[in-house]
């Protein structure tokens, strides 16, 4: 949890795990689901501070401790290691970068169309042309992931649907049209 000591890293072998921050005034912000083969806690065994954020398992997972001698043991020892934790901790830094740039620049419906489009990419099957979400998510989760609060997320996914554009179904996410959510995303700046 946040401020907790970073004295593992949590290898996530099955499962989901939330990663989120909650604001002075009881404000959830998500900033990752993670799933299986991911790290996590890296940042605070690194720098040998407090955990920066919360971390809540949203299925049952299988998990791994690592602590935090361990891991920076075998860093040392591992250069290819060493490279893919870098690489890890850039794609986070670009990730934190692009959830700014979408709370702060883009209209609420290219916010949701945007962390739609992160899901997929993380977690999309495609199949004839839809791109099925293999995890689920509830239109509360979505909110909070894209800032939003669950009615308007409710009234994009109606209208998206209506539009032909996905189908979302008790947590379960087909994007029918890639390119048109593209261009919502793409859409007016706020």
């Amino acid at each position: 949890m946040r401020d907790d000591p970073g004295d593992f890293v949590i290898l996530l072998q099955e499962g989901m795990i939330e990663v989120s921050v909650t604001s002075a005034h009881g404000r959830k912000s998500v900033l990752a689901h993670m799933g299986p083969g991911e790290l996590l806690g890296e940042v605070s065994v690194l720098d040998n501070a407090p955990r920066s954020a919360d971390a809540v398992a949203l299925k049952s997972c299988d998990t791994i401790a690592i602590s935090r001698s361990v891991f920076l043991a075998f860093l040392s020892q591992t250069p290819d290691a060493m490279t893919q934790m870098l690489e890890t901790l850039c794609a986070r830094i670009r990730n934190a970068s692009d959830m700014f740039e979408t709370q702060a620049l883009t209209s609420a419906p290219a916010r949701l169309a945007r962390c739609l489009l992160l899901l997929a990419r993380k977690w999309g099957d495609e199949a004839n042309g839809t791109v099925t979400i293999t995890q689920k998510f509830s239109q509360s989760e979505l909110g909070a992931l894209a800032g939003l609060a669950r009615e308007n997320v409710n009234r994009y996914i109606r209208q998206w649907a209506a539009d032909g554009m996905l189908r979302f179904d008790r947590g379960t996410i087909e994007i029918l049209d890639l390119n048109a959510l593209t261009a919502e995303s793409d859409a007016a700046e706020t």
